[in-house]
């Protein structure tokens, strides 16, 4: 099945004197898929996104959201009609209520599915209560509706879920994997790297203002995670001498504790497997290499050829 992109940035450059945010960028996002932009503090990932939600000028290259130019007068009118956004910053009117707040979202769009987006994110019972006696969390659940409403095709959500409690946050997620099953494409900025690993078709870590991995999530674990560790509370020097020998890179701690480390699942059974042939009942705890390790491992061995981070 052919898959088109939704949006389409071609060296994307931002610079504010001398100080260059966002360095010559170029990625692809397939419509229907959730797309996450990842990095430390201040790497340009907020600047990229307000370039593509036409809030921000680029000092050159280009972007296309469904073919329209945010560099073209016409072409940003028709992307405000199809985009929807939460931005870092959001707030809204303190003295309306929630269903006055996410309306007015909606006039501005021409739409009529306020009940429906406010149904969804759990907000409808909370209709009537002011903006300005709502939590931190549920003031970020009224952007998102506001965000929501008019159905639109592309949508950005930068740190959806800052001030959420868990269960509130699982309830953002089925929500906007629910978006992408409906086809709606979502660009996320997120530091909760569990949130972008469980949403994300694909992510794109940058790190001072360039892209330092881009790629599928289980392709970018395999790649840059490292091996999964397996930790046990105590071995027997004979069972680590036997690991080792058979080639397993094998720690042990001052108090005894033991970490294998392995690359697939099948070694995760060898390992297993070596113990109880040893007469040895040891019962790992499993920590496979997720997002987060990516992360760290991307973010640290970027700034270090820099020279930034010793």
């Amino acid at each position: 099945m052919r898959v088109s992109p939704a949006i389409v940035v071609e060296d994307l450059t931002k610079r504010y004197g001398d100080v260059l945010a966002v360095d010559r960028i170029s990625f692809t996002v397939n419509e229907g898929e959730v797309f996450a932009l990842l990095g430390p503090n201040g790497a340009g990932k907020t600047t990229t996104v307000e370039m593509l939600e036409c809030l921000r000028t680029p000092t050159s290259g280009n972007a296309y959201l469904k073919g329209f130019s945010i560099r073209d007068p016409a072409g940003v009118r028709e992307i405000k009609k199809l985009i929807g956004v939460l931005p870092q910053e959001f707030n809204a009117e303190d003295d309306l209520t929630v269903y006055e707040n996410v309306e007015l979202a909606a006039a501005s769009k021409g739409a009529e599915n306020v009940r429906e987006v406010l149904e969804k994110l759990g907000l409808w019972e909370l209709r009537g209560r002011l903006f300005s006696k709502l939590s931190g969390g549920l003031k970020r659940r009224v952007g998102i509706a506001m965000a929501l409403v008019g159905d639109p095709e592309i949508v950005f959500l930068d740190e959806p879920t800052t001030g959420l409690d868990p269960e509130a946050r699982r309830e953002t997620w089925l929500y906007i994997k629910q978006l992408k099953r409906e086809g709606v494409t979502v660009v996320l900025t997120t530091h909760y790297m569990e949130e972008a690993e469980r949403l994300s078709d694909r992510v794109a870590i940058i790190v001072k203002g360039r892209i330092a991995a881009i790629g599928e999530v289980r392709r970018l674990i395999e790649e840059h995670g490292g091996k999964t560790r397996l930790f046990f509370e105590g071995l027997e020097e004979r069972a680590v001498r036997s690991l080792r020998e058979r080639g397993y890179e094998v720690e042990v701690a001052p108090d005894g504790r033991a970490v294998v480390k392995v690359r697939t699942q099948s070694e995760v059974a060898e390992v297993i497997s070596t113990l109880r042939e040893l007469s040895v009942e040891a019962y790992p705890e499993i920590r496979r290499a997720g997002l987060e390790d990516v992360f760290l491992r991307v973010i640290g061995s970027r700034l270090t050829e820099r020279g930034e981070l010793a």
